[in-house]
Protein backbone atom coordinates (compact mmCIF):
# COMPACT_ATOMS: atom_id res chain seq x y z
CA UNK A 1 0.00 0.00 0.00
CA UNK A 2 2.47 2.61 0.71
CA UNK A 3 5.07 2.15 -2.25
CA UNK A 4 1.27 2.48 -4.29
CA UNK A 5 1.07 5.94 -2.44
CA UNK A 6 4.51 6.96 -3.37
CA UNK A 7 3.71 5.71 -7.09
CA UNK A 8 0.94 7.98 -7.44
CA UNK A 9 2.56 11.22 -5.59
CA UNK A 10 5.71 10.69 -8.08
CA UNK A 11 3.52 10.19 -10.65
CA UNK A 12 0.72 13.42 -9.96
CA UNK A 13 4.36 15.55 -9.47
CA UNK A 14 5.90 14.41 -12.43
CA UNK A 15 2.33 15.09 -14.66
CA UNK A 16 2.80 18.88 -12.87
CA UNK A 17 6.18 19.40 -14.24
CA UNK A 18 5.05 17.98 -17.78
CA UNK A 19 2.28 20.56 -17.26
CA UNK A 20 4.55 23.40 -16.24
CA UNK A 21 6.91 22.29 -19.19
CA UNK A 22 3.99 23.01 -21.71
CA UNK A 23 3.00 26.08 -20.74
CA UNK A 24 5.94 27.71 -20.55
CA UNK A 25 7.39 26.33 -24.06
CA UNK A 26 3.79 25.66 -25.73
CA UNK A 27 4.34 22.29 -28.13
CA UNK A 28 4.77 23.40 -32.06
CA UNK A 29 3.28 21.83 -35.08
CA UNK A 30 5.77 19.49 -36.32
CA UNK A 31 6.37 18.85 -39.53
CA UNK A 32 8.30 16.70 -41.27
CA UNK A 33 11.94 17.26 -41.34
CA UNK A 34 15.63 16.52 -42.60
CA UNK A 35 15.79 13.96 -39.68
CA UNK A 36 14.05 11.80 -41.47
CA UNK A 37 12.76 9.99 -38.13
CA UNK A 38 9.81 12.79 -36.93
CA UNK A 39 6.60 12.07 -38.38
CA UNK A 40 3.30 14.56 -39.03
CA UNK A 41 2.45 13.43 -35.56
CA UNK A 42 5.43 14.57 -33.58
CA UNK A 43 5.79 10.75 -32.95
CA UNK A 44 9.13 9.14 -34.42
CA UNK A 45 8.48 7.53 -38.00
CA UNK A 46 8.10 4.02 -38.95
CA UNK A 47 11.20 2.52 -40.16
CA UNK A 48 10.37 -1.61 -41.01
CA UNK A 49 13.20 -3.48 -41.00
CA UNK A 50 14.12 -7.19 -41.90
CA UNK A 51 15.49 -9.46 -39.55
CA UNK A 52 16.17 -12.68 -41.25
CA UNK A 53 19.72 -12.73 -40.22
CA UNK A 54 19.16 -12.51 -36.42
CA UNK A 55 18.63 -15.98 -36.01
CA UNK A 56 21.92 -16.62 -37.72
CA UNK A 57 24.15 -14.69 -34.80
CA UNK A 58 21.96 -12.31 -32.79
CA UNK A 59 24.41 -10.41 -30.80
CA UNK A 60 26.97 -9.85 -34.01
CA UNK A 61 23.27 -8.77 -35.39
CA UNK A 62 22.65 -6.49 -32.41
CA UNK A 63 25.87 -4.75 -32.96
CA UNK A 64 25.56 -4.14 -36.83
CA UNK A 65 22.09 -2.81 -35.94
CA UNK A 66 23.84 -0.51 -33.20
CA UNK A 67 26.88 0.61 -35.49
CA UNK A 68 24.78 1.38 -38.47
CA UNK A 69 22.32 3.59 -36.28
CA UNK A 70 25.53 5.54 -35.31
CA UNK A 71 26.59 6.33 -39.04
CA UNK A 72 22.94 6.89 -40.16
CA UNK A 73 23.23 10.36 -41.41
CA UNK A 74 19.98 11.34 -39.44
CA UNK A 75 20.85 12.98 -35.95
CA UNK A 76 17.73 11.19 -34.17
CA UNK A 77 18.53 7.98 -35.40
CA UNK A 78 22.12 8.54 -34.12
CA UNK A 79 20.93 9.37 -30.72
CA UNK A 80 18.63 6.27 -30.50
CA UNK A 81 21.62 4.42 -31.20
CA UNK A 82 23.50 5.89 -28.43
CA UNK A 83 20.82 5.61 -26.06
CA UNK A 84 20.68 2.15 -26.31
CA UNK A 85 24.66 1.68 -26.07
CA UNK A 86 24.98 3.78 -23.19
CA UNK A 87 23.28 0.81 -21.33
CA UNK A 88 25.80 -1.60 -22.26
CA UNK A 89 28.08 -1.05 -19.35
CA UNK A 90 31.74 -2.68 -19.24
CA UNK A 91 32.00 -3.39 -22.90
CA UNK A 92 35.08 -1.84 -24.95
CA UNK A 93 33.24 -1.82 -27.99
CA UNK A 94 29.92 0.22 -26.76
CA UNK A 95 32.83 2.85 -25.08
CA UNK A 96 34.56 3.33 -28.46
CA UNK A 97 31.60 4.27 -29.58
CA UNK A 98 30.68 6.32 -27.47
CA UNK A 99 33.86 8.05 -27.16
CA UNK A 100 33.33 8.63 -30.95
CA UNK A 101 30.04 9.90 -31.33
CA UNK A 102 31.34 12.73 -28.40
CA UNK A 103 33.06 14.52 -31.09
CA UNK A 104 30.18 14.54 -33.42
CA UNK A 105 28.96 17.43 -35.44
CA UNK A 106 25.61 18.05 -34.34
CA UNK A 107 24.99 19.60 -30.65
CA UNK A 108 22.31 17.26 -29.89
CA UNK A 109 23.96 14.20 -30.45
CA UNK A 110 26.90 15.43 -28.13
CA UNK A 111 24.60 15.73 -25.73
CA UNK A 112 23.50 12.19 -26.09
CA UNK A 113 26.41 10.66 -26.03
CA UNK A 114 27.56 12.69 -23.10
CA UNK A 115 24.38 11.34 -21.06
CA UNK A 116 25.19 7.83 -22.40
CA UNK A 117 28.52 7.57 -21.25
CA UNK A 118 27.80 9.42 -17.41
CA UNK A 119 25.18 6.42 -17.53
CA UNK A 120 27.77 3.72 -17.01
CA UNK A 121 28.83 4.82 -14.12
CA UNK A 122 32.68 3.92 -15.33
CA UNK A 123 35.36 5.62 -13.56
CA UNK A 124 37.49 4.08 -16.83
CA UNK A 125 35.18 7.17 -18.76
CA UNK A 126 36.06 10.24 -16.80
CA UNK A 127 38.45 11.21 -19.36
CA UNK A 128 36.24 11.08 -22.01
CA UNK A 129 33.82 13.24 -20.02
CA UNK A 130 36.55 15.73 -18.90
CA UNK A 131 37.42 16.05 -23.07
CA UNK A 132 33.54 17.14 -23.45
CA UNK A 133 34.25 20.14 -20.69
CA UNK A 134 36.17 21.56 -23.66
CA UNK A 135 32.82 21.40 -26.38
CA UNK A 136 31.56 24.82 -27.48
CA UNK A 137 28.02 23.75 -26.98
CA UNK A 138 26.69 24.71 -23.22
CA UNK A 139 24.67 22.00 -23.21
CA UNK A 140 27.31 19.75 -23.74
CA UNK A 141 29.12 21.73 -21.51
CA UNK A 142 26.52 21.08 -18.59
CA UNK A 143 25.69 17.57 -19.39
CA UNK A 144 29.61 16.41 -18.70
CA UNK A 145 29.62 18.66 -15.40
CA UNK A 146 26.68 17.16 -14.22
CA UNK A 147 27.94 13.52 -15.20
CA UNK A 148 30.74 13.75 -13.44
CA UNK A 149 29.74 15.03 -10.65
CA UNK A 150 27.59 12.43 -10.29
CA UNK A 151 30.30 10.16 -10.32
CA UNK A 152 32.31 11.81 -7.50
CA UNK A 153 34.74 14.03 -10.17
CA UNK A 154 35.00 17.87 -9.32
CA UNK A 155 36.28 19.12 -12.65
CA UNK A 156 33.27 20.77 -13.39
CA UNK A 157 32.42 22.45 -10.24
CA UNK A 158 33.09 26.27 -11.43
CA UNK A 159 30.60 25.66 -14.16
CA UNK A 160 27.59 24.51 -11.67
CA UNK A 161 28.92 27.38 -9.45
CA UNK A 162 28.40 29.91 -12.62
CA UNK A 163 24.89 28.05 -13.35
CA UNK A 164 23.81 28.22 -9.40
CA UNK A 165 25.20 31.73 -9.48
CA UNK A 166 23.20 33.37 -12.46
CA UNK A 167 23.97 36.55 -13.39
CA UNK A 168 25.79 37.40 -9.73
CA UNK A 169 29.42 36.74 -9.86
CA UNK A 170 30.63 33.79 -8.12
CA UNK A 171 32.72 34.29 -4.84
CA UNK A 172 36.22 33.79 -5.42
CA UNK A 173 36.87 31.11 -2.86
CA UNK A 174 34.79 29.02 -5.12
CA UNK A 175 37.29 29.05 -7.64
CA UNK A 176 39.82 26.70 -8.34
CA UNK A 177 42.70 26.50 -10.49
CA UNK A 178 42.85 24.42 -13.00
CA UNK A 179 38.68 23.82 -13.22
CA UNK A 180 36.86 25.04 -16.16
CA UNK A 181 35.14 27.77 -16.69
CA UNK A 182 31.19 28.10 -17.57
CA UNK A 183 30.67 29.01 -21.15
CA UNK A 184 28.64 32.48 -21.59
CA UNK A 185 25.81 31.31 -22.64
CA UNK A 186 25.03 29.19 -19.47
CA UNK A 187 24.44 32.72 -17.61
CA UNK A 188 21.51 33.16 -20.49
CA UNK A 189 17.58 32.33 -18.74
CA UNK A 190 16.60 30.74 -22.07
CA UNK A 191 19.26 28.40 -22.55
CA UNK A 192 19.14 27.29 -18.62
CA UNK A 193 15.69 26.73 -19.16
CA UNK A 194 16.27 24.52 -21.94
CA UNK A 195 19.27 22.74 -20.28
CA UNK A 196 16.91 21.80 -17.36
CA UNK A 197 13.65 20.96 -19.47
CA UNK A 198 16.17 18.09 -21.13
CA UNK A 199 17.87 17.28 -18.05
CA UNK A 200 14.74 16.58 -15.95
CA UNK A 201 13.43 14.84 -18.57
CA UNK A 202 15.91 12.90 -18.65
CA UNK A 203 16.15 12.44 -14.94
CA UNK A 204 12.25 11.03 -14.82
CA UNK A 205 12.15 9.34 -18.11
CA UNK A 206 15.63 7.63 -19.06
CA UNK A 207 16.89 7.90 -22.19
CA UNK A 208 13.81 9.37 -24.03
CA UNK A 209 14.58 12.82 -22.48
CA UNK A 210 17.44 13.26 -24.76
CA UNK A 211 16.85 14.32 -28.73
CA UNK A 212 12.71 13.00 -29.05
CA UNK A 213 11.95 15.44 -26.62
CA UNK A 214 9.91 13.22 -24.61
CA UNK A 215 7.65 14.51 -22.41
CA UNK A 216 6.34 17.15 -25.04
CA UNK A 217 5.17 14.07 -27.61
CA UNK A 218 3.74 12.01 -24.73
CA UNK A 219 1.66 15.54 -24.01
CA UNK A 220 0.39 15.04 -27.28
CA UNK A 221 0.12 12.21 -28.32
CA UNK A 222 -1.35 10.54 -24.98
CA UNK A 223 -1.49 12.15 -21.38
CA UNK A 224 -0.83 8.59 -19.55
CA UNK A 225 2.36 7.86 -21.49
CA UNK A 226 4.17 10.09 -18.84
CA UNK A 227 2.85 7.86 -15.80
CA UNK A 228 2.91 4.27 -18.05
CA UNK A 229 6.94 5.13 -18.18
CA UNK A 230 7.51 6.00 -15.24
CA UNK A 231 6.35 2.61 -14.07
CA UNK A 232 8.22 0.86 -16.36
CA UNK A 233 11.50 2.67 -14.43
CA UNK A 234 9.89 1.73 -11.58
CA UNK A 235 9.54 -1.59 -12.05
CA UNK A 236 13.01 -2.54 -13.36
CA UNK A 237 14.23 -2.50 -9.85
CA UNK A 238 12.41 -5.47 -9.87
CA UNK A 239 13.87 -8.86 -10.76
CA UNK A 240 10.65 -11.36 -10.40
CA UNK A 241 9.51 -13.90 -12.82
CA UNK A 242 6.38 -11.81 -12.70
CA UNK A 243 7.44 -7.92 -13.59
CA UNK A 244 9.73 -10.49 -16.51
CA UNK A 245 6.55 -11.58 -17.74
CA UNK A 246 4.96 -8.12 -17.95
CA UNK A 247 8.28 -6.26 -19.59
CA UNK A 248 8.35 -9.30 -22.68
CA UNK A 249 4.49 -8.64 -22.91
CA UNK A 250 4.99 -4.88 -23.28
CA UNK A 251 7.13 -5.34 -26.36
CA UNK A 252 4.25 -5.75 -28.38
CA UNK A 253 2.11 -2.55 -26.59
CA UNK A 254 0.80 -0.25 -28.78
CA UNK A 255 3.02 2.88 -27.73
CA UNK A 256 6.82 2.73 -28.83
CA UNK A 257 8.29 4.41 -25.63
CA UNK A 258 6.48 1.71 -23.61
CA UNK A 259 7.88 -0.66 -25.80
CA UNK A 260 11.63 0.73 -25.48
CA UNK A 261 11.51 1.31 -21.80
CA UNK A 262 10.02 -2.28 -21.49
CA UNK A 263 13.43 -3.54 -23.79
CA UNK A 264 15.66 -1.81 -22.26
CA UNK A 265 14.07 -3.11 -18.75
CA UNK A 266 14.79 -6.87 -20.19
CA UNK A 267 18.28 -6.63 -20.46
CA UNK A 268 18.53 -6.82 -16.73
CA UNK A 269 16.80 -10.30 -17.62
CA UNK A 270 18.20 -14.27 -18.47
CA UNK A 271 16.90 -16.81 -20.04
CA UNK A 272 15.66 -17.89 -23.39
CA UNK A 273 12.70 -16.82 -23.07
CA UNK A 274 14.02 -13.03 -22.97
CA UNK A 275 16.65 -13.10 -25.48
CA UNK A 276 13.80 -14.85 -28.39
CA UNK A 277 11.60 -11.98 -27.30
CA UNK A 278 14.23 -9.44 -27.77
CA UNK A 279 15.85 -11.12 -30.79
CA UNK A 280 12.18 -10.49 -32.04
CA UNK A 281 11.55 -6.78 -31.13
CA UNK A 282 14.86 -6.06 -33.66
CA UNK A 283 11.94 -6.07 -36.43
CA UNK A 284 10.32 -3.31 -34.23
CA UNK A 285 9.35 -0.90 -36.83
CA UNK A 286 10.55 2.17 -33.89
CA UNK A 287 14.50 2.77 -34.28
CA UNK A 288 14.71 3.35 -30.63
CA UNK A 289 13.16 0.36 -29.69
CA UNK A 290 14.99 -1.82 -31.70
CA UNK A 291 18.21 -0.24 -30.78
CA UNK A 292 17.37 -0.94 -27.24
CA UNK A 293 15.96 -4.49 -27.84
CA UNK A 294 19.54 -4.81 -29.51
CA UNK A 295 21.81 -3.41 -26.63
CA UNK A 296 19.16 -5.67 -24.35
CA UNK A 297 19.55 -8.55 -25.77
CA UNK A 298 24.05 -7.88 -25.95
CA UNK A 299 23.40 -7.68 -21.87
CA UNK A 300 21.43 -9.89 -21.06
CA UNK A 301 23.03 -12.94 -23.53
CA UNK A 302 26.07 -12.62 -21.27
CA UNK A 303 26.75 -15.73 -18.67
CA UNK A 304 25.24 -15.10 -15.53
CA UNK A 305 28.19 -14.27 -13.17
CA UNK A 306 27.72 -16.19 -9.63
CA UNK A 307 27.43 -14.11 -6.31
CA UNK A 308 30.83 -14.07 -5.14
CA UNK A 309 30.57 -15.36 -1.61
CA UNK A 310 32.25 -13.69 1.05
CA UNK A 311 33.88 -16.26 3.41
CA UNK A 312 33.52 -15.82 6.76
CA UNK A 313 36.13 -14.19 8.43
CA UNK A 314 38.12 -16.08 11.06
CA UNK A 315 39.41 -14.63 14.54
CA UNK A 316 42.64 -15.90 15.66
CA UNK A 317 42.55 -17.55 19.32
CA UNK A 318 44.09 -15.61 21.57
CA UNK A 319 46.73 -17.64 23.21
CA UNK A 320 46.05 -18.78 26.73
CA UNK A 321 48.40 -18.15 29.70
CA UNK A 322 48.44 -20.90 32.10
CA UNK A 323 48.64 -19.50 35.52
CA UNK A 324 51.95 -19.12 37.58
CA UNK A 325 51.72 -21.06 40.22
Amino acid sequence: MRFHKRLAVVTCCLSLGFSALAQTNPPKQQQPNDNGIVGDNGEEADQPVSTSAASQNPTETAWQMLDTGLKDPKEQIRIAALNAIGTVTGVKRAETDLQNAITDQNVDVRVAAVVATGSMQDENLIPILRQALDDSAPEVVFAAAVSLWKMHDPSGINILYDVLAGDRKTKGSLMQTGMHEANKDLHDPSTLAKIGAEQGAYALLGPFGIGLSAARLMMKSNSGNSARLLTVNLLAQDHSDATKEEFIAALSDKDYFVRAASARSLGEFHGKDVTDALTTAFGDSKPSVRFMAAASYIRSSEPVQPEKKTPPTRTKAKPTTKAVK
